[in-house]
């Protein structure tokens, strides 16, 4: 009973023409504040739009993924022409690389420069000139997944390769494997090591 009556004047002070402009505002503000909590509710979650700044390291975990993909994908595919040549079985093809895939990603640049003049009591003046700037990477949306904007992709470089492969007995095989993967990879024959299986 005594909780009603806190309740009714509670509404008696708002109706008061005094309080109106105040009670006005507490109606707008429990709506809008209704329709947030009804709007977080009912939106499906999706994910974060978050911009990666300069240092992200989402951008070194697409470098290191598209590096091991990178590769698989020669030694695979040298494995697969050699297993070709005649004379040559089974091949296994083990590649090392110098450096990591070097991705740059493009980054949308805020520069802002505000420059001011103080002047002190005995007349000299001192300029004082600020710089802002603000680097952020480039996303894009695609599938319903964010990916940065590459601007470019460098390969990386091929330290070595080692081949070992069935009928690398004779030296005109090793030789024909050498210059092959010399030939694909586009690296000196030094840099090749062929190994009987």
């Amino acid at each position: 009973m005594e909780g009603q009556q806190n309740i009714n004047a509670i509404f008696n002070w708002l109706k008061n023409p005094k309080n109106k402009a105040f009670s006005y505002l507490i109606v707008i503000f429990t709506v809008g504040f209704l329709f947030l909590s009804v709007a977080k509710i009912v939106s499906p979650p999706g994910p974060s739009q978050d911009i990666a700044s300069s240092g992200d390291t989402s951008v070194a975990q697409i470098s290191t993924t598209a590096e091991q993909t990178y590769e698989e994908r020669l030694e695979k595919q040298l494995a697969e022409v050699l297993k070709k040549v005649q004379g040559v079985g089974d091949v296994s093809v083990m590649i090392t690389l110098e450096n990591d895939m070097m991705v740059e990603p493009a980054f949308n640049t805020i520069d802002n420069q505000k420059t001011s003049e103080e002047k002190d009591s005995e007349g000299g003046v001192r300029t004082i000139t600020e710089v802002q700037s603000n680097r952020q990477v480039v996303i894009l949306r695609k599938g319903g997944e964010d990916e940065p904007l590459v601007v470019k992709k460098s390969t990386p470089v091929i330290k070595g390769v080692l081949i070992v492969a069935d009928g690398a007995s004779s030296s005109r095989t090793i030789e024909q494997i050498s210059r092959a993967a010399a030939t694909v990879l586009d690296i000196p024959i030094y840099r090749i090591k062929v190994l009987a299986k």
